[in-house]
Formats: structure tokens, sequence, C-alpha cells
């Protein structure tokens, strides 16, 4: 039976595996947000998920994100529960320390992690490098936060 749940996406944390080769810079790894998600299907085996929000990015610049995931979901006894999958994302982000901003698409593999029954929960992603030069950004972990709404 398909159930539609709505999430809140707060807040989240990032890990960049490199340093900025820009003198003088450090990577933001703490994202202020806020964000929506929704995710329809049979939430003890396969869902869609789809995701849009506005958050602080690497260069600590606001942007927006969108996207879908296909996620294959397992429940544990209790209230806990895991999904692993795939999304496709597009990011309204900077490109470089100059605040210049562009649409970067990208494909990420997408983990999450529920308890109470789904009611708090985090969003991990794996985020490969991008760009080139010194606007080029290493590979990095962001975990974000969820909340489910009802």
């Amino acid at each position: 039976m398909a159930q539609t749940q709505w999430l809140l996406h707060t807040a989240g944390v990032s890990h960049h595996f490199e340093q900025t080769r820009a003198a003088g810079r450090q990577w933001n790894e703490q994202h202020p947000g806020l964000g929506l998600e929704r995710r329809e299907g049979n939430l003890a085996d396969w869902n869609w998920r789809q995701s849009a929000g506005v958050m602080q990015d690497s260069r600590s610049v606001w942007g927006g994100y969108a996207g879908a995931a296909l996620m294959k979901e397992w429940r544990a006894p209790g209230a806990a529960s895991v999904g692993l999958g795939l999304g496709a994302f597009a990011f309204y982000r900077s490109v470089s320390w100059s605040g210049r901003r562009a649409l970067v698409p990208a494909l990420l593999p997408t983990l999450s992690l529920g308890l109470l029954d789904d009611r708090l929960g985090v969003n991990l992603m794996l985020v490969p490098p991008m760009g080139a030069d010194g606007d080029s950004r290493p590979a990095l972990v962001y975990l974000q936060m969820t909340y489910r709404m009802q």
C-alpha cells in the first residue's frame, strides 16, 4: 500500500576530505538551511523521495537544492529504519570564492537513517570532487537532519 510522509530538513554538517587551495580560505562545514522532503511508496520497501530547500554551502553562500531519489528501505524491529539509494539533484550554489553561482547537477549515493518511526533521522550523501583549479571542491560527506511532520 502506497503511503506518503512529509519531512522537514534542517541544518546539516559536512566533512571535506581536503582543505581548499584558496589562500586564507576555509571550507564551511556548518550548513544552516530549511527544506521539505516528500516520501512516497511502500515505505517498508522501495520509495521515491523528492526534496527541495535552501542552505548555506561550503563557501558560506546561500543557495538552493532540489532532487529526487529512489530508495530501498529496511525496517528494524521497533522504530528504526535504514534506506539506501541513488538521487538526482540540482544545486544552485557558489562555484567560486567570488560568490559566482551556477546550477550544478549531481547523481549522489544516499543513505538515510530513521529513529522513532522516522520521526527523527539523517540523510547522508557522498559528494564527489567538483570543479577545477582554485575553484575546485574536494569530495565531502554531507549529513542533513530530518524531522517527520505527521
